[in-house]
């Protein structure tokens, strides 16, 4: 069904690709430390911390997918001006990125994921425990004024846009109407958590089982491979009026619904479903499919693109990214692709 000739072309084709990235900026926080001893105080294990990481979370690790993939991310965000912030902003300018786009404001708190690991430096690490500093942003009416004519400037100029909703305040259904109003044929994707039907008219959403589940309103706990898969997807297509759905299903891969495809493509995982860490997989696989959305791939196309993408992050410790290199190399050594 899948060309490598052809899959290898579209990765060349990513490169330079301008994708505007409209969402939520988080900061994924690993806290590293070894052994030491059970406290006196409660029988918890004590660690000696060795390592403290800020990686770019959320729509930032969708950004820097894309960059890592060839493509030219354009940030629209908030970020608090605060220490996480800072450091956000530092890693994106630092790589060339153009944060012109991302709001920084004294009265929002950069949402922070700690992740606590013990272990050894050079052995497997544990994720002990994991606790998130939240806040909500909202937004004052001359900042929605802003944003709006930010979306449609940028719009107008990419080849694709990106939507990244992880639900604190970012994203509404007012500003994501200026890129589906104004998309004009361009690719419009997106990545919502918790809200995934008030985003009507976008081109293809990227759910997780769990939340494609939840948004439907119903469960796949059973007969999850069959007609239960195929009713939520039809629910969410007609929900948002939308071209594809494509449902990440973890170790089982990926199902794409297509509008007006009795079938849909099956795709079986990538690799292996021994994962070392899933952090943040939904975010190269939404920038992977995006990007190849914008150089003209089809659907099918695109989700087997992101399947590679995703099958390489988890692979890998931490929030990743997958790049054009690696990606090319999957294509090349999968023997079950037609020349």
């Amino acid at each position: 069904m899948f060309s490598r000739s052809r899959l290898l072309q579209l990765t060349e084709k990513m490169k330079g690709k301008l994708v505007v990235v409209y969402g939520d900026i988080v900061a994924d926080r690993f806290v590293y430390g070894t052994p030491k001893r059970i406290s006196r105080e409660a029988p918890v294990l004590i660690l000696r911390q060795y390592r403290d990481d800020i990686l770019l979370g959320g729509g930032g690790n969708a950004i820097n997918n894309i960059l890592s993939l060839g493509g030219l991310p354009i940030p629209v965000s908030v970020v608090g001006r605060d220490g996480a912030g800072e450091m956000l902003i530092e890693k994106l300018t630092a790589q060339g990125i153009d944060c012109g786009g991302v709001l920084r404001v004294d009265r929002y708190s950069t949402p922070t994921k700690v992740r606590i690991l013990g272990g050894y430096p050079h052995a497997a690490r544990q994720q002990i425990v994991r606790y998130d500093i939240e806040d909500r942003f909202e937004m004052a009416e001359q900042e929605a004024e802003r944003f709006a004519w930010m979306l449609r400037d940028q719009m107008a100029i990419c080849h694709a846009a990106l939507i990244s909703d992880y639900g604190y305040g970012i994203v509404t259904p007012a500003l994501v109407a200026n890129l589906t109003g104004y998309a004009h044929g361009k690719p419009v994707t997106l990545d919502s958590r918790y809200d995934l039907l008030r985003y009507p008219d976008v081109t293809a959403a990227t759910p997780n089982e769990e939340e494609a589940a939840a948004a439907a309103g119903t469960s796949l706990m059973e007969n999850g491979n069959g007609e239960r898969l195929g009713f939520v997807a039809e629910t969410l297509q007609q929900a948002l009026d939308c071209e594809a759905i494509l449902i990440t299903r973890g170790s089982r891969g990926m199902a794409l619904f297509e509008k007006n495809e009795k079938e849909p493509v099956l795709i079986p995982v990538y690799g292996t479903d021994q994962v070392a860490d899933v952090t943040g997989a939904g975010d190269t696989v939404i920038a992977t499919f995006t990007l190849a959305l914008a150089t003209g791939a089809s659907y099918a196309e695109a989700a087997k693109l992101a399947n590679y993408g995703g099958g390489i992050v988890v692979m890998k410790m931490g929030t990743a990214t997958v790049s054009n290199d690696e990606l090319r190399h999957a294509i090349e050594r999968d023997e079950e692709l037609k020349e």
